[in-house]
């Protein structure tokens, strides 16, 4: 039994499957379906010429007797004739409709890589942009990984533009650490200068560090150094971080922005309650 599920195997294979990845010619089904027939009619003529020329029918001169018996008598296999021909036209429509649909598939596979890698490069150019807004050295955007992280679904095979939630959240969550940073900074290394412009007034009290507070937010694909000299900067600091942000999801490529830019919205606001209102 296996063997015979073998051979039917092999036969559907390499005999009675149409195969658009090779020239009409070189498939064995176009051949199978023109030679078959052809054979069988070409047996049909052998045995009614052998019986005609056993009853002394068989007349090999050209006349007008002869053809009328020809026509007579040869009149199936020469309708068979057409079998063949019609058999090879219908597997050379089916090879060419194969053979479309195939070039279809490989060119929207080709369009669809295009726009993947388009949109790719259109990224970097737009994460080159941000980080020319600051000074070297203290914003650093890899949209290699950043591309990964923000666009988890998107492929060279299916390109998808939708921006990753998720990523807006572990943003967020990876700043948290930095307000309880911020405090423990400001307890050892602040200073207190007293100012003041006019007399009659209450003097300004200022909080200046004696070192300032450093932080580095290292986050896939994002690094960005704070320095801190004031106490009274910290809040401005913050906001960094969320344009930083904020201009990274107003990249044009992103198919859900206003859902997006709402949910980063909302989880800064989270964000400031714990890190400012505290």
């Amino acid at each position: 039994m296996e063997m015979v599920k073998k051979v039917l195997k092999w036969l559907v294979r390499n005999w009675f499957k149409v195969q658009d990845d090779k020239a009409l010619h070189e498939n064995k089904l176009f051949w199978l379906v023109v030679l078959s027939p052809l054979v069988f009619i070409a047996w049909i003529f052998w045995r009614l010429t052998s019986e005609l020329m056993t009853k002394g029918l068989y007349n090999p001169h050209i006349s007008a007797e002869s053809l009328a018996g020809f026509v007579s008598y040869y009149a199936f296999p020469v309708a068979l004739l057409t079998v063949p021909l019609t058999l090879a036209v219908m597997i050379n429509r089916f090879h060419s409709s194969k053979q479309k649909a195939k070039s279809n598939r490989l060119v929207e596979q080709n369009n669809t890589a295009n726009n993947f890698f388009n949109h790719y490069k259109y990224f970097c150019d737009h994460c080159e942009a941000i980080r020319q807004r600051y000074s070297k050295g203290v914003l650093v955007l890899k949209p290699e990984v950043l591309y990964k992280k923000l666009f988890i679904h998107s492929s060279i095979n299916n390109l998808n533009a939708e921006l990753n939630l998720d990523f807006i959240e572990h943003y967020f969550i990876e700043l948290l650490p930095i307000e309880q940073s911020f405090q423990n900074h400001s307890n050892q290394y602040h200073d207190i200068i007293f100012q003041n412009e006019r007399d009659d007034l209450e003097p300004l009290e200022i909080h200046i560090f004696v070192e300032p507070f450093i932080y580095l937010l290292d986050f896939s694909g994002i690094s960005y150094t704070t320095s801190i000299e004031q106490e009274s900067h910290f809040s401005s600091q913050l906001d960094q971080y969320y344009d930083i942000l904020y201009a990274l999801i107003c990249f044009n490529g992103v198919s859900n922005y206003h859902e997006v830019c709402e949910y980063t919205n909302k989880m800064y606001a989270i964000l400031r309650a714990d890190c400012i209102d505290d």
